[in-house]
Formats: C-alpha cells, sequence, structure tokens
C-alpha cells in the first residue's frame, strides 16, 4: 500500500472518529447541558435574561429561605421590538415581565434588584456580576433555562473565581433526552451548543 492511500486512509479514520465523538456528544446533551446544582444557602439569587419563566424557579427559591435577594438581569433589548413603540406598541421587557412574576409569587419590591443594563451576552451577565457583586458574594445561586446551565456555569466560574457558583435550572422549561424530537428543544440545544464552541473560541453570545 502506498503512503498516498495509507494517510488517506488515516485523515478518512481520524475524521470519522471525531464526528462519531461530536454525534455520541450531542445525543447525550440533554444530560451534560442541563446538569444542575442542587441549591444550597447563598448571599444572592440571579435571574439570567432574557427568558421570564425563569423568575419562576427564581421566586422558589426566595420562599424556600436560599436567599433573602433576587437581582434580575437587564438584556439588550431587540432593535426590532424596541421599533414597536413607534407604532405604538410596549413589548414586555424581561425585567419588567420577571419582576410581575416574582412579586405575584410573594417576592416584596424591596428584595428585587436589577444587574447592569443592555447586557448582550452570558459573558456580559458575568462580568457586571463580578463588578456588582464582587467578593461579597460568597454564594451565589444563577438561575437559567437547563440547556444553558452547562454554559452559564463555566462562563461564571470564570468570572467570579472567589464565589461560590450554584447554577439551578428553570422548571418552565424541560429539556427531554430525547431533544432532537422535540422542535423548541432542538432548537434550544444546536443554538447552545454552537455558542458553547463560539465560547471557547474566544466569542461571546448570549
Amino acid at each position: 500500500m502506498g503512503c498516498l492511500k495509507r494517510c488517506s486512509l488515516a485523515v478518512v479514520a481520524l475524521v470519522a472518529a471525531k464526528l462519531a465523538l461530536v454525534a455520541f456528544v450531542a445525543w447525550h446533551a440533554a444530560g451534560w447541558l442541563g446538569a444542575d446544582d442542587l441549591p444550597a444557602k447563598a448571599d444572592a439569587i440571579l435571574v439570567l435574561g432574557a427568558e421570564p419563566t425563569r423568575a419562576l424557579t427564581a421566586a422558589d427559591l426566595y420562599q424556600h429561605g436560599y436567599a433573602s435577594v433576587v437581582y434580575l438581569s437587564v438584556p439588550r433589548r431587540e432593535r426590532r421590538w424596541a421599533d414597536l413603540a413607534q407604532d405604538g406598541i410596549r413589548w414586555p421587557w424581561f425585567e419588567e415581565t420577571a419582576r410581575v412574576l416574582l412579586r405575584n409569587r410573594g417576592v416584596p419590591d424591596a428584595a428585587i434588584r436589577l444587574l447592569g443594563s443592555d447586557l448582550a451576552s452570558t459573558v456580559a451577565e458575568a462580568a457586571e456580576a463580578a463588578r456588582t457583586l464582587g467578593p461579597r458574594a460568597g454564594t451565589l445561586l444563577v438561575v437559567t433555562s437547563r440547556y444553558h446551565v452547562y454554559r452559564a456555569r463555566v462562563v461564571f466560574a470564570s468570572a467570579l473565581p472567589s464565589t461560590r457558583v450554584l447554577v439551578v435550572a428553570s422548571g418552565a422549561e424541560p429539556l427531554p433526552d430525547r431533544w432532537w424530537a422535540d422542535q423548541e428543544a432542538a432548537r434550544n440545544v444546536v443554538l447552545e451548543l454552537a455558542k458553547l464552541a463560539s465560547y471557547r473560541l474566544g466569542l461571546s453570545f448570549r
């Protein structure tokens, strides 16, 4: 067998192995993307934008006494939704909707605080949390969607190395094991895998 043929076969085998690994990782994505932490007594709860139903889990954590303050990240507002104001349509922004959900479930206004403004990514949210909370946050409960748990943990651990960060998945957004069979879950997982890859390459997306 010539060298060229042997090298070609080696390349094909290597590519096949990498594709098999990618397929294996993607197949089990629901397990490792969504493996969240058990909540513990914390200095604060932080709800990441921009899915307001995450506030439901934050309210439950507050009511169970895990923390006495809930921060709501203030994400960047999509231009297309902001432009609706020109037609008299007021879009319900994340922090406004999440605040209502918290209030309706017994979280007092005095316990609700906003974190930052115009935050464009998880990286930006983590950086703002580090600036705002600093060394005061011995333990921080971060609430996000289940498909976002893994990346949120990685990003926040990097931004707050001295803080114990526990990431809790929102109960309002389940992530089935057969995620590819559910349209919404499939969209979330594929997008999340792309964002995770981008983050590993030094880029940042929500």
